[in-house]
């Protein structure tokens, strides 16, 4: 239980904490027909982070405030707490996006808003839509990502490439996470679980689709098929080694 919280943590917090650093280099390399440095890279990412971040902030906080005092006044049902609770997502991105910043931040931004300033017993319960449509969207863009695994990887790919996505799906995770784990009560086994069992590579998807879009010629090919191998890699690596990861752990941690 308290491996499978961690990583939900993790794969909740790090996709927008990610993000602005994604666009960032986005920035940085997407533009081919002029120089771009560093801070002028810099000088278009941070605003639009901090345009999602007041965003987010904002509607999350408002949208929180208007349910707590509706709820208190008896004006709605579960059926419409679950509605605000998709509208939320949807919401402060479509704000954030029609002043040029960040969707994904301000989505984030918003979500955690709203966990802090929500008060409800029902919490699971008003999720429980966002969950499934969640789930439905997830199972589409994994057909996506399949035609898109048949269309990279038709003509084979580069060695160096594989041997890179292997790395990262291995030593480049595992090593940062357990050190960061150091000073946390864990044993060795769960610090090296957590850096094992990582997030399924939805967002790497995300992500490496919007490289795609912005980078250009060779690049934005290598973006891609770099992106296919490595999620590809994490289906089959995680997929089929988790169990076994977890079975072996339980026999571990079980009590003689």
């Amino acid at each position: 239980m308290r491996v499978r919280n961690i990583l939900n943590v993790e794969s909740g917090y790090n996709d927008g904490i990610v993000s602005p650093i994604i666009i960032f280099a986005l920035v940085l390399a997407g533009d081919l027909t002029q120089d771009h440095t560093p801070l002028s890279a810099l000088a278009t990412a941070g605003p639009a982070a901090l345009k999602a971040l007041l965003t987010g902030a904002g509607f999350g906080a408002a949208l929180a405030f208007l349910t707590n005092r509706a709820d208190a006044a008896r004006l709605m049902n579960l059926q419409s707490k679950r509605l605000i609770m998709v509208a939320a997502p949807l919401g402060s991105y479509a704000l954030s996006v029609a002043i040029d910043g960040n969707g994904f931040v301000a989505a984030f931004v918003c979500g955690f808003v709203i966990h802090r300033v929500r008060r409800t017993e029902e919490h699971a319960r008003e999720l429980e839509l966002i969950e499934d449509i969640g789930f439905l969207l997830t199972v589409i863009m994994w057909f996506a990502f399949g035609a898109t695994v048949v269309y990279t990887l038709w003509y084979g790919a580069d060695w160096r490439l594989w041997l890179f996505s292997a790395a990262v799906l291995t030593i480049v995770r595992i090593i940062p996470v357990m050190l960061s784990l150091i000073a946390y009560r864990l044993t060795p086994i769960e610090n090296f679980l957590i850096g094992w069992l990582g997030p399924r590579g939805t967002t790497s998807i995300v992500f490496g689709l919007l490289a795609f879009n912005k980078l250009q010629n060779h690049h934005a090919d290598l973006a891609l098929t770099t992106m296919v191998i490595t999620v590809l890699g994490s289906v089959l690596l995680h997929g089929l080694g988790s169990p076994l990861t977890a079975r072996r752990y339980r026999r571990k941690a079980a009590p003689s």
